[in-house]
């Protein structure tokens, strides 16, 4: 088992995907900023220590891409793994970007840096005490 984060948001303006974590955070394809938020940042960072706990890894022995969240989530649980197994001393946002560029986008080139930047507001909340799981993400 592993907990799951079950969302979808497109642009309004441009149709673009992408998850709308915080005030202000502009759709990263046409920079729109939208009503809409989604408190996504606190149920990956749920996600991500609930793996850690049960399997040593923060890749889940299986995972099922159900929504946009989870796509993101089976992102963030690569990068983490790779940077907790990294052998040069350099600093997280600096291991991310270099780790996310060297992936393939295809058309959705625009999501690389929007990735980033939840994966740099992620990466403090991790070193944080655990929190009590949170009962609106779904177990699957």
């Amino acid at each position: 088992m592993t907990l799951h984060v079950v969302y979808d948001h497109a642009c309004e303006h441009c149709g673009a995907f992408y998850i709308p974590y915080d005030r202000e955070v502009p759709c990263p394809n046409c920079g729109a900023v939208e009503e809409e938020r989604f408190d996504y940042i606190p149920q990956a960072v749920q996600s991500l220590r609930f793996n850690k706990r049960r399997g040593g890894t923060y890749m889940p022995p299986a995972w099922w891409v159900g929504s946009l969240g989870d796509h993101i989530l089976r992102l963030l649980f690569s990068l983490f793994d790779a940077y907790e197994s990294r052998e040069a001393n350099e600093g997280f946002a600096e291991f991310a970007a270099s780790y996310l560029a060297d992936m393939n986008w295809g058309d959705q080139g625009y999501l690389e840096k929007h990735v980033l930047a939840i994966a740099i507001r992620i990466q403090p909340e991790l070193d944080r005490p655990d929190q009590p799981e949170d009962s609106r993400t779904i177990w699957g």
